[in-house]
């Protein structure tokens, strides 16, 4: 499969090591495991002696453990395959490879160069329920992945008996989670991987860049955020409470980080004035803090002045942990991370370049994680802030309580005249109104304590599910001035240095309809007196969220990908008419159907000028265990992004399409009409098709709850959060991570090709399609995405499955359907990418999918066996037991596949 050799030897190896537990452990599990591993591997498949093994497992009392042979196994092959996914030679390469090719494309260093010092990369790690494995797995995953290079790299035996030691506990371990995984054990996993990864290799990526500039980082070029414990759309675990403690947990672990390093410079700088002279700025900087150290400190450090100033800077940070519970102030104390890092300059400027290297390196950590460490990000539903703001207003006499049924004009009305009135103290009403209200008020007054005394980088972004009207924003914006997060300034003629919006007010835009009106919502709110007076305290700068998932849900795969383009495209022009400049927050997933693929390409095939050095993403589920969970791997991934980021923004920056002395790559610049025309065509036909299955074919949510396994997703323990926004059977109000999962799990993956097959056919001129992909770098990226998902399809299994369907002419008609749009769109497919068979000109993408073709089989096959048992089972002990194998075969699906949702 791989070009190294060694790829297959690490996968022999290790699936040698687990067939030997099992042998050893259970013979009986390991021979029907082998069995049916053995039968999916022919070509010619015998499908009565296949039924036949699979009668043998799901009546033996060993179908768990077979369950979980297949579903290990495709663990361990992701674990070797992310191993020989990367460079070893040099993970941060992929930067000056992107610089050096941009030189050679013509733009100049000094160029580049303010480009790399100022874009940031700000991936927001999400709590959404995709990573189908326990924490125990994920620390399994990291050892091992080390296990295996010491083994084939450093020829150390003893790794081989710690990677049989840890194989043999995760067998005798459960698949499954048996409890509901709560808000703070998303935490507890996602901080487990901040800590020994992504931190480190966040760092690594810090160091190479500021190397390459040859100048100390102003700003840090990764910015990490995270949703958990601020994210409360449809979550009702996630309260006030609960993310306060979120907030704390989060400052507590990077101090503590910064004092661990602290206490190792203090140890290793014991550099002696004897020897080495330092300069005025550091005596005197020592000399005025010098009665905060204890005498014996006074008497050791009295000609180690490094070592002095470091004991005095680790006193300051341990007052930061006292000073966030205390009601008394705290004097000796950094109340800012640039204090902290002017100390650290201090110190740098007292040693030669060796001397400093790892004080430069603690720069660039405190650079990176501040007093914060990740920017909770805060969401709700705007229908919640509409039901607050409609209480409080019929409170105070500003409106009726029917305030969000009046019409959009008049809605704008009133809150213009509430904008203008005096700001009111929340707390003198807080008691005054509903529980839920009081949970939208005490909201913004815990952000603004938090910002006081925790950082005022730990919330930013206030993001509004579901914004439909420039009034939802507006809302927002009055909760914001009564909370002091927006403080109008007096003159809008001089500058102010004091920070008057602390919060960035960010709607997000999900569904076909809502994105193609985002551009008029943002103009009437330019033209709004209050709302303009906010921009202009926030620098004339706008966040807007997209969602690619549930546009694609409402739209259909390619509907959605061509209504954000259009959608970034049109604010981009807008944004340069207005004088506002927009920071574009990518709401992707890990699968296709959500926005999933390589982020690099996606960057290179976004509109023109949408970047501008800065990309801000989520980051949800499986996608984190599977890009940060190992060191080596982040830095290649954290790498790749930042070089693509840093072409992106170059192109973003000084290409205007008609520079004859830049040579890019094709249409980074420019917008073909007639490609724009095609492009249009292929999306109206796709939308129609996607939406006649959906939301128009009679009885398609049964067949939905019939023909994937999505009752049995809802009971697994994967999420804090539930799988549906409300208690209803409508396609609109179930969540797009759910709605993906289900249709993975049974292998027609629908959400990422259905229509793209109506939408091709529906071009004459077929050859136009083949030089729209040889020439648009958007439809070149958005067909190989969909081809991959393709090739993951397994229209058999998919079949299958389809049986469990009770009414037979719905049945039949809705698959008729998809085995319809299934064969065009394959056929126009490998027509559009010249192609016999899907990949076959991406030849490593191509066996990696494959390879694991049987292994999921195996699980689908017991899925639909054990599916069936349940819906005869009569008695709730067995249908306990065959819930638990079910579960156990989704999660190993989930890893065969790559992804769950």
């Amino acid at each position: 499969m791989q070009n190294n050799n060694q790829f297959g030897q690490e996968l022999d190896f290790i699936y040698n090591v687990m067939v030997g537990i099992l042998k050893e452990l259970n013979p009986e599990v390991m021979e029907l495991f082998l069995s049916l591993r053995q039968e999916l591997l022919f070509e010619e498949k015998s499908q009565d002696k296949i039924k036949s093994i699979l009668q043998e497992i799901t009546i033996s009392d060993k179908t768990l453990e077979v369950i979980k042979a297949f579903s290990l196994y495709n663990i361990l092959l992701n674990i070797v395959e992310e191993r020989h996914h990367l460079d070893k030679q040099a993970p941060l390469l992929a930067i000056k490879k992107a610089y050096d090719e941009l030189i050679a494309e013509g733009f100049s260093k000094q160029d580049i160069n303010k480009i790399l010092g100022t874009m940031q990369f700000y991936p927001v790690f999400t709590a959404h329920p995709t990573e189908s494995r326990r924490r125990t797995f994920l620390e399994a995953h990291h050892e091992i992945s080390d296990d295996l290079c010491k083994i084939f790299e450093l020829k150390d035996e003893e790794a081989k008996e710690h990677l049989k030691y840890r194989l043999r506990l995760l067998w005798q371990s459960h698949l499954v989670r048996s409890e509901k995984l709560e808000v703070l054990f998303e935490l507890d996993n996602l901080l487990y991987i901040v800590e020994s990864s992504i931190l480190t290799s966040s760092q690594k990526v810090l160091d190479f860049i500021q190397n390459l500039l040859q100048k100390p980082l102003e700003i840090s070029p990764i910015q990490l955020g995270s949703w958990i414990g601020g994210d409360r759309d449809g979550n009702p675990f996630v309260t006030n409470e609960l993310m306060t403690r979120v907030m704390r947990t989060q400052h507590e672990l990077i101090i503590k980080i910064y004092l661990q390093k602290i206490k190792r410079l203090e140890r290793e700088l014991s550099i002696s004035t004897d020897f080495l002279p330092i300069n005025q700025e550091l005596e005197r900087s020592l000399e005025e803090e010098k009665n905060e150290l204890e005498e014996t400190s006074l008497k050791l450090y009295g000609r180690e002045p490094f070592r002095a100033k470091l004991h005095l800077m680790g006193k300051k940070l341990k007052n930061r942990l006292i000073a966030i519970n205390s009601p008394t102030n705290i004097d000796f104390i950094y109340r800012h991370p640039k204090e902290l890092l002017s100390d650290i300059d201090l110190l740098i400027r007292n040693l030669d370049s060796l001397g400093s290297k790892y004080l430069k390196e603690f720069r660039n950590l405190v650079l990176l994680g501040g007093f914060h460490l990740m920017r909770l990000d805060f969401r709700e539903h705007r229908d919640m802030f509409l039901n607050a703001i409609s209480e409080v207003f019929c409170l105070l006499g500003i409106s009726d309580s029917d305030f969000g049924t009046f019409r959009e004009e008049k809605k704008i009305e009133i809150l213009n005249t509430a904008l203008e009135k005096p700001k009111i103290n929340l707390e003198t009403i807080i008691d005054k109104v509903s529980k839920d209200t009081q949970n939208i008020l005490e909201a913004f007054l815990r952000i603004d304590w938090a910002k006081k005394y925790i950082s005022e980088e730990i919330i930013q972004s206030f993001i509004i599910s579901m914004t439909t009207e420039a009034s939802d924003m507006l809302c927002v914006l009055w909760f914001a001035k009564q909370s002091n997060l927006w403080k109008p300034s007096k003159d809008k003629t001089t500058p102010d240095k004091k920070i008057r919006a602390k919060i960035r007010i960010t709607p997000l835009f999900e569904t076909i309809d809502d994105l193609q009106r985002a551009k008029d919502i943002i103009n009437i709110l330019s033209q709004n007196k209050h709302y303009a007076h906010y921009l202009y305290d926030l620098k004339m700068t706008q966040e807007i969220m997209i969602g690619y998932s549930d546009s694609s849900k409402d739209g259909g795969i390619f509907t959605s990908n061509y209504s954000l383009y259009q959608a970034i495209f049109e604010l981009m022009k807008l944004g340069e008419e207005l004088e506002i400049g927009f920071v574009l927050f990518h709401g992707r997933g890990g699968s296709v159907s959500r926005g999933g693929g390589t982020l690099e390409s996606a960057l290179l095939a976004s509109p023109p000028k949408s970047v501008l050095g800065m990309l801000k993403t989520t980051e949800q589920g499986e996608v984190i265990s599977s890009k940060y969970l190992n060191p080596k791997s982040a830095e290649f991934n954290l790498s790749s992004t930042m070089g693509a980021l840093l072409k992106k923004s170059t192109y973003d920056s000084f290409c205007s399409g008609e520079l004859p002395n830049i040579k890019t790559s094709k249409n980074i610049c420019h917008i073909d009409t007639l490609q724009w025309q095609i492009m249009r065509e292929i999306s109206q036909a796709s939308y129609k098709a996607y939406r006649k299955l959906v939301y128009q074919t009679a009885g398609f949510m049964d067949y939905f709850k019939l023909a994937t396994p999505i009752n049995f997703i809802r009971q697994l323990n994967l999420g804090s959060r539930p799988s549906k926004r409300k208690d209803t059977s409508k396609v609109e109000d179930l969540r797009a991570i759910p709605w993906v999962f289900a249709w993975t799990q049974n292998r027609s993956i629908i959400p990422a090709w259905y229509g793209v097959g109506s939408g091709l056919e529906s071009i004459a001129n077929k050859e136009e399609l083949q030089l729209c992909y040889q020439e648009s770098e958007f439809f070149k990226t958005t067909l190989d995405n969909i081809s991959q998902a393709l090739l993951k399809v397994d229209i058999t299994i998919a079949q299958r499955y389809n049986k469990f369907v009770t009414n037979q002419d719905s049945r039949e008609h809705i698959w008729e359907m998809i085995k319809t749009e299934y064969d065009k769109t394959m056929r126009l497919i490998l027509y559009v990418r010249q192609e016999k068979e899907l990949l076959e000109n991406d030849s490593k993408l191509r066996d990696s999918i494959l390879l694991r073709k049987p292994y999921v089989t195996a699980l689908n096959l017991l899925q639909i066996e054990l599916i069936k048992k349940y819906n005869l089972s009569n008695y709730q002990d067995q249908k306990n037991r065959l819930m638990e194998q079910i579960h156990s075969t989704i999660v190993g699906i989930a890893q065969g596949m790559r992804n769950t949702g």
